[in-house]
């Protein structure tokens, strides 16, 4: 509901000849001899009473007197077909603004009569179908466009697109596809429409690869709209062609197609979900700064987490240590000490560590077991000791007993007493 160079690598569009799509019509196809017929009907002329009281009504419509002019044809009931159907026409282009449904009933019966002349008429029928379709009566609007093109021979890219909402407005989805794409056949210039309305129905009717296909089609007759390209690696992402997803939003990227922080965090995701943390990270950190992305705890939370899966392990201590600082959450205090001891940096490692037991953290147990691990390669046993009693104290005996005795055996060897 634009990537430019992808373009070899997706379906290239090839353009439709002469093209004569089946629109599922309730009525025959086309007559040449009828047609040639029908435009050779004889012109005629409203009788005089009635031509001069339309001639009066004109005036006024020309005026912007509508209600009048309505006044002067209402009372009119001629006996000739012609002249009841070119009121009818007449009366029903008076009412179109201001009763929708009685211009429709009126443009109806003249159409019925089948009298005037083939522009009239045919002009007849399309007015009819699209009144129809404003009035969201999507079967009779369809029935009309069927009898215009049936009436006329003729194809026009804005009925067939007509013809294809009515069907995705009826949720008849399988319907959509022929009509539109008789529209962009013989659209002279591409546009959107038609395509925008085959993603629908096939999206609607869950046939992902399908919905690629036209994509991939949009990207290449529509390549400077940038909304195809970051289309496109969303209905990858869905179909999970991931390495697909992320070349196409990557492409969009360094064409200059992202502009929004969404995008940016879509592009960042498919870097994650190809495991290329490293450049999430960059990326979520280059547009923070610069102010596209908003620096809050989710933002920084993943950008200290891709560091942390890239292994830069310093800068994830300094992220979650902005998201501790931000919200003084022990559990960030507890990951950033984690970073640090990753890092070999012991001793942030501790100070971040021991901030997250002073500002309160849930499992404190795993908070006393990274201490361990800091103050033991930093060679003091007796705080890694002290450190091995805390963490069984709080539900970490299984890491405590692997701990314990390792420390006991090393502070002995060293005369030191615990």
């Amino acid at each position: 509901m634009k990537l430019n160079k992808l373009t070899s690598a997706l379906v290239v569009f090839a353009t439709i000849g002469a093209i004569s799509l089946p629109i599922n019509s309730a009525y025959a196809a086309p007559d040449p001899a009828k047609i040639a017929e029908r435009k050779a009907r004889k012109s005629q002329a409203v009788g005089e009473k009635v031509g001069k009281a339309i001639g009066k009504a004109y005036e006024l419509y020309s005026a912007d007197q509508i209600s009048e002019a309505i006044a002067v044809l209402s009372g009119i009931e001629p006996t000739a077909a012609f002249d009841k159907a070119y009121l009818y026409k007449f009366l029903g282009t008076l009412y179109a603004e201001k009763d929708p449904a009685k211009s429709l009933k009126m443009l109806t019966d003249a159409a019925k009569l089948d009298v005037l002349s083939f522009n009239d008429q045919a002009q007849l029928y399309r007015t009819i179908a699209d009144l129809n379709l404003g009035a969201k009566k999507y079967q009779e609007a369809l029935n009309n466009y069927n009898k215009w093109m049936d009436f006329t021979g003729e194809t026009n890219p804005d009925v067939y697109m007509r013809i294809a909402n009515c069907y995705y407005e009826m949720k008849q989805y399988n319907k959509v596809i022929a009509p539109a794409d008789a529209a962009i056949a013989l659209m002279k210039t591409p546009k959107k429409d038609p395509y925008i309305m085959k993603l629908g129905a096939y999206y609607e009717n869950k046939q992902i690869k399908k919905a690629i296909e036209v994509l991939e089609t949009m990207v290449v007759v529509f390549p400077d709209d940038k909304q195809w390209w970051v289309q496109l690696g969303n209905f990858y992402n869905l179909d999970e062609q991931y390495g697909k997803a992320l070349a196409a939003v990557d492409l969009a990227y360094k064409q200059g197609y992202l502009k929004t922080e969404n995008e940016i965090k879509l592009l960042a995701n498919l870097y994650n979900n190809n495991n290329i943390p490293h450049r999430a990270a960059a990326l979520l950190e280059k547009h923070m700064k610069a102010g596209l992305v908003k620096k809050d705890r989710s933002v920084l939370s993943s950008i200290a987490s891709s560091y942390n899966s890239s292994r830069d392990f310093d800068k994830a201590a300094f992220y979650y240590g902005e998201i501790a600082k931000m919200e003084n959450d022990g559990e960030f205090y507890r990951r950033q000490g984690l970073s640090y001891l990753m890092a070999g940096k012991q001793p942030e490692a501790i100070t971040a560590l021991q901030k997250a037991l002073e500002v309160g953290v849930k499992d404190k147990g795993k908070v006393h077991t990274a201490l361990i691990e800091a103050y033991f390669y930093q060679a003091k046993l007796k705080e890694a000791y002290r450190h091995v009693e805390l963490a069984r104290a709080n539900g970490q005996e299984k890491v405590a007993n692997s701990w314990g005795p390792y420390i006991r055996e090393r502070a002995s060897k060293k005369g030191i007493t615990l």
